[in-house]
């Protein structure tokens, strides 16, 4: 089943923290990208992903995932913990990216639910049907669709 993640972080406003935000983007295709990427295609369970900011009052990662959404992320804060950790510094009120119930609280409280009701009967973080997640494919899972690839190929 495909599910999405909103996780949408107000950004603190303060001087040095915008600052930080401003290394992020100007260093984020060269370093951030691919480390972001190589975890990504190590998971073999995410569709699409993005990173944006808005105004510079929210950061935004914005995925579409297979699988449970803990599951899901505790991999990527495993894999990913310096990003996090740069991320949640610019965050207001994020927890340590090493405290892995902290962290999965923070992700619940901050996936914002999508308009509408998911059709296919997923659910939320929280257990409430999802919001509505369009799928080109019928929600087939990545693994299945890679697979496909290959033997069509």
């Amino acid at each position: 089943m495909t599910h999405a993640l909103n996780l949408t972080l107000p950004l603190k406003q303060d001087r040095a923290s915008k600052d930080m935000l401003r290394g992020l983007a100007e260093n984020f295709a060269n370093t951030v990208q691919p480390e972001i990427e190589r975890a990504l295609k190590e998971s073999r369970i995410v569709h699409f992903a993005r990173v944006l900011v808005i105004d510079d009052k929210y950061i935004q990662v914005i995925t579409e995932y297979d699988g449970d959404h803990q599951e899901y992320t505790e991999f990527f804060r495993d894999k990913l913990t310096p990003v996090f950790a740069a991320i949640f510094a610019l965050a207001e009120e994020a927890p340590d990216v090493n405290d892995t119930n902290k962290f999965w609280d923070y992700a619940k409280k901050h996936n914002v639910h999508s308009l509408g009701m998911a059709t296919d009967g997923a659910l939320d973080f929280s257990g409430s049907p999802a919001g509505w997640l369009f799928s080109a494919y019928d929600h087939k899972t990545v693994r299945t669709l890679q697979d496909a690839l290959v033997h069509a190929g």
